[in-house]
């Protein structure tokens, strides 16, 4: 079925909207609120070796409606920022909330506000925070004495790339300057010009981009939120709840332990060593993108089955829980990972599983499972199995391929961004906890709130996705087994240099793979870290755990097993907000 066809059934069903049993001539308010400010701010602070404290020793703030960019407002302490906030109402994004939120909430906690658990705080002197358990920092919400509002956003969750990026990508006229951030600033430090400029950059950069951003009507905190917003009106005609019902908890909780990422894996025929041969990287032009397009995929309310749980031609996807064991067929790729369980890594796929295992799997991902493993069955458990069709998210995709193709710049970034963002927003996960701050030792700290239950979105929305997407790189790979050395979620990285026989290439075609670079020699170590030296001279260097800053200045003779590489900067609570401390990252080939 399609999804025009299914729309045009439910029209058919609904019933006529009741009419109003009267006319509504005047409208009560209860006063005009003024709209608010939108700003880009930025903070900087003490971070001195070795430094017990810090502090703000300047700020910047600008307003991103604001064409002449240049007039950027500036202090050099928070107390005159806070000040400067409180005169209106405002949204000011901080491109990276997490690390100034924690000087805002340090000056908060000390000077007389409370922090009150409501969506919005509504009595002066409280505040409000949306801080996720894993610690990423959403808002933070302020009622001023003045009874005015203060919403603090993270611009990284609009933009999520560093800013020297972002002047790239959006194709602006700024770039990003340098200044010595290890320097101390005497209290009452006034910025030198070279600091102005450093600030004003560091402002207007993602100022610039934030305004394309905010008037293309991406107004929600995050990304994903935008593009479900976007598709809730592009696509579904007020039929989204229809096409996608909500499930209780219980069932949801049961079809997402079968959702899984992307498939990365470094081969070990070809690890732990330097493999000097020429080779080429491939990468899938728009793999979710192109999957959600091509693919049939689940809607509406599934039917639960026990046993053994199959297809059919009114129903062709399932989800269900199987116990096995499996041995990997003879020169073949593992693609079983087993996470969330002791005796297993969760990074490692596995080739050998001797003892019974029970995972919940769609019929897409078991079939590629039969294709790589022996497998002996030992129980079926239940499942569900699915409607589907296809289009559901053609007009979607079309609309903002198109606009990719076509666009340079930030709508380009846009596009982009709408393309790669949606089909995560499908399987949020509705348990979800916070982290609320206090002050202890003149510091500020979190503490964990209880769960709380939300509805979920269609979690087998990204378990399909997904699931196709790993089938299509997996394929890929075991067809050129022998030339196999890397892949990462739309990647595959291949020794010699002749195209591979049997996958599509094209440069830009949806779905397509594109050649996107070659190199004559490589280092992989395991998933996430790995080293190619490309024709030109250039090195394109991945190592998780690693900033990027650090990782591009690797070579091949800094891979030894025990290298000690310095300047990796990890967060530390300090009174004041937080310093950034040198903390040694080893090499480790084991």
């Amino acid at each position: 079925m399609s999804l025009e066809a299914f729309l045009s059934s439910q029209k058919k069903l609904a019933l006529p909207r009741s009419q109003p049993v009267q006319t509504i001539k005047h409208k009560i308010t209860r006063g005009v609120k003024k709209k608010k400010v939108d700003y880009m701010a930025d903070f900087e602070t003490i971070n001195t070796e070795g430094a017990d404290s810090t502090r703000v020793w300047a700020w910047g703030l600008v307003p991103i409606n604001d064409p002449n960019y240049y007039k950027v407002e500036t202090g050099i302490t928070i107390d005159t920022f806070m000040e400067r906030i409180e005169m209106d109402n405002n949204i000011v994004y901080f491109h990276n909330l997490k690390f100034d939120g924690k000087f805002i909430l340090d000056y908060l906690l000390k000077n007389g506000f409370y922090h009150v658990r409501t969506q919005f705080p509504d009595e002066p002197c409280t505040f409000t925070t949306l801080i996720s358990d894993m610690g990423t920092f959403y808002t933070i919400v302020i009622k001023w004495p003045s009874g005015q509002t203060s919403e603090l956003r993270d611009s990284l969750k609009k933009i999520p790339m560093a800013v020297e990026r972002i002047a790239k990508a959006f194709q602006l006229e700024e770039t990003k300057g340098t200044i010595d951030y290890t320097l101390y600033r005497e209290p009452g430090h006034e910025l030198t010009t070279e600091e102005d400029d450093y600030l004003r950059r560091d402002i207007v950069i993602p100022a610039r981009a934030m305004k394309e951003i905010l008037d293309s009507g991406m107004r929600k905190l995050t990304v994903a939120s935008d593009s479900m917003a976007e598709y809730k009106k592009l696509i579904t005609n007020g039929y989204f709840q229809t096409i996608f019902p909500v499930f209780n908890h219980e069932m949801d909780m049961e079809v997402r332990r079968a959702y899984r990422g992307g498939f990365t894996y470094a081969d070990p025929r070809f690890t732990k060593r330097v493999i000097e041969s020429p080779g080429i990287v491939l990468d899938v032009n728009s793999l979710y993108p192109s999957v959600m397009k091509a693919a049939i995929l689940p809607f509406g309310m599934p039917d639960f089955v026990e046993g053994e749980v199959l297809t059919s031609k009114r129903r062709p996807l399932t989800i269900f829980s199987v116990t096995f064991t499996a041995k990997i067929k003879p020169n073949h790729i593992p693609c079983i990972q087993i996470k969330r369980m002791a005796m297993f890594t969760s990074t490692e796929y596995l080739t050998d599983i001797p003892d019974p295992i029970t995972l919940m799997v769609t019929n897409v991902d078991w079939e590629l499972y039969n294709e790589q493993y022996d497998i002996d069955i030992l129980a079926f458990g239940s499942g569900w199995t699915f409607q589907a069709m296809s289009g559901m998210f053609d007009a979607y995709i079309d609309k903002w391929a198109k606009i990719k193709e076509n666009e340079t710049g930030g709508k380009r970034e846009i596009a982009k961004l709408h393309l790669n963002s949606l089909y995560g927003k499908f399987a949020s996960n509705p348990n979800v906890c916070s982290k609320v701050p206090y002050l202890e030792d003149d510091k500020v700290k979190f503490t964990r709130t209880d769960v709380e239950v939300r509805n979920p979105v269609y979690t087998p929305v990204g378990v399909f996705i997904t699931s196709y997407a790993r089938a299509i790189t997996i394929r890929a790979a075991q067809q050129n087994y022998d030339r196999f050395a890397y892949a990462d979620t739309d990647s595959l990285h291949l020794f010699g240099t002749e195209i591979p026989e049997g996958i599509d290439i094209h440069p830009t075609r949806m779905g397509a793979w594109k050649l996107e670079y070659t190199f004559k020699r490589a280092f992989y170590v395991r998933s996430k870290f790995y080293m190619e030296e490309k024709d030109n001279g250039d090195y394109v260097v991945r190592a998780a755990g690693l900033p990027e800053r650090l990782s591009r200045e690797l070579r091949f003779d800094d891979l030894y097993d025990g290298h000690v590489i310095s300047g990796k900067l990890v967060p530390k609570a300090v009174p004041g907000g937080v310093v950034l401390k040198e903390t040694p990252w080893k090499v480790d080939l084991s």
